[in-house]
Parts: structure tokens; sequence; C-alpha cells
């Protein structure tokens, strides 16, 4: 047997480590690209949400001032994009249909909306000029109805808190929207893209989301209460 060195097996074991390292080096400089590219995308996103919430807060902040300067109660919780309406200005105790000043405070909250709501989502009629580009928009818009844990007395109508919860709710867009008609034209998208829908909708909750704890008559006059709950469109809808 010769002991002289087999160089062409020497050459092609080289060459194949080469190739394995090329292309090693070939996979991590792709994979560093896709992760740069994934960065990327993550840190626009967050951004987006970033930017979109400080709209939301601008929208809620510009509807409580108008509300406040008109000696309407209204809270604000900006993290959560809830404008708050206490119960005690809106019904009596048990009832659905809203007292003389929670009509009163509704249409004030109606006149709110109808100026502030057209900078924030779409309609058939063109942005007024006032309102620039807005890079962020109302996506929905859910009234919602709250209670606290009493039960009521049933009657015809109202069997129950869940009842009771969906129907303020509902009486107050009837309010809203017979104090101003044109808040059912605020869309969530372009008319002409077929995906426009009404930003405005409803539901009750009964007692079942507490903003206070405990069984107190202070406890359950925070609980009863209507929020308006606005929900921005996320980065893949944005303007």
């Amino acid at each position: 047997m010769s002991d002289v060195p087999d160089l062409w097996q020497d050459e092609k074991r080289e060459n194949y480590y080469v190739s394995i390292t090329d292309m090693l080096i070939g996979l991590l400089f792709l994979f560093i690209i896709m992760l740069m590219y994934f960065a990327l995308q993550l840190s626009t996103t967050t951004q987006d949400l970033v930017t979109s919430d400080q709209t939301r807060s601008e929208l809620l902040n510009k509807v409580a001032a108008y509300l406040r300067d008109r000696d309407v109660d209204a809270e604000v919780d900006l993290s959560a994009g809830v404008l708050r309406l206490p119960d005690q200005i809106l019904f009596d105790k048990g009832r659905d249909e809203p007292k003389a000043e929670g009509v009163a405070a509704l249409k004030i909250l109606a006149d709110a909306l109808a100026i502030n709501l057209p900078c924030y989502s779409f309609e058939t009629s063109p942005l007024p000029p006032s309102c620039g580009e807005q890079p962020h928009h109302v996506e929905a818009i859910f009234i919602e109805g709250h209670t606290d844990s009493d039960a009521i007395t049933p009657n015809g109508r109202l069997r129950d808190n869940w009842d009771l919860s969906a129907a303020r709710a509902s009486n107050t867009y009837r309010i809203l929207a017979g104090a101003r008609p044109n808040l059912v034209n605020f869309l969530s998208d372009e008319p002409a893209t077929g995906k426009a829908r009404q930003v405005f909708s409803v539901a009750g909750y009964a007692d079942q989301r507490p903003v206070a704890q405990g069984a107190d008559e202070a406890a359950k006059e925070k609980n009863r209460r209507i929020d308006l709950r606005f929900v921005m469109a996320g980065p893949g809808d944005l303007r």
C-alpha cells in the first residue's frame, strides 16, 4: 500500500468544508436580514398603536371638555378609551328611560360627538378642511349599559339587569341619534371600499363589569353607568 497522500481526496474534502461554511454564513446572513425586517415591522406596529392611543386620547379629551364646559359630569379613562357618564345624571335606579336632565345631558353629548367625530371617522361628505390629515380613525364606539348588583323588579319589558343594561344602552343611542341624526352617517372606513360600517353599536353588561368593588351604595352608584368605549382602527386599517 502506498503511503503517498491522496491529494485529490484532500482537495475534495477541503472544498466540501468550504461549501458548508459558505452555506452556513449565507443562512446566518439571511436570518439576520429577516430578524431585522421583523424587528422593524414590530417597531412600526408598536409606534402605530402608541400614536393610535394618543389620537384616541385626544378625541376623548375634546368630547369630555365640551361636556364639562356645559356642566355635564363626565369621566375619562384614557387607558381603556372610555368616556363614562354616571347613572345619577341619566337614569333613576332600576329604570331604563332617562330622566329629563339625562336627556338634556345626552343631547349635549350628541353635539360633542357631531362636532368632533368628523375628523376621526368617515362620512359620505368630505372631511372639514380644519381636520387636516388624521393618521388614525375610529373603528367603533360601543355604547355600554352597566348596572349594580341589586336585582330589579321584573315587569313586562325588563326581566333582569341584563335587560335593564341593554335597554339603557339602546335608549342612550336613540336619544343621541335623535338629537343629531347625522351621527348614523359616521363610518368605520371609506364608503367606496365596501367595508364601511356605522361606528355606533350598543351592548348591555348587567353588573358583570364593575368599576368599584363593594356592596355599599357608593360602589353601586359608580357601577350604574353608561360607558362610551372608543375603539381605533388597527395598524392594518389605517388611513
